[in-house]
């Protein structure tokens, strides 16, 4: 699969909406990634997007408890990564 620099992997004609599109970003762009990460806190992303992030019929309090820890692991992984100098591959699902 080549790699992108962070652009979607659109799907191709009559795809199944179940398979979602990838992005596939290149070592730079997982280590733009880790730098915004490491740099904005869970609370200034929330007090942006939080509306916009709470899928799955949770209400806000819910969501609220349990994204902080995806923040966090998601963090720790996107600088491991860009220590390592890795490509990642990340599923969008719209």
């Amino acid at each position: 699969m080549p790699v992108h620099g962070g652009r979607p992997v659109p799907h191709r004609a009559g795809a199944d909406p179940s398979e979602p599109p990838l992005m596939v970003l290149d070592p730079p762009g997982v280590s733009r990634a880790a730098v915004f990460l490491a740099t904005v806190s869970f609370d200034d992303l929330w007090s942006r997007a939080g509306a916009e992030v709470r899928g799955g019929g949770w209400d806000e309090a819910q969501a609220r408890e349990k994204f902080p820890d995806h923040h966090r692991g998601l963090r720790g992984f996107s600088g491991r990564a860009a220590a390592a100098g890795h490509a990642v591959v990340k599923v969008v699902w719209a």
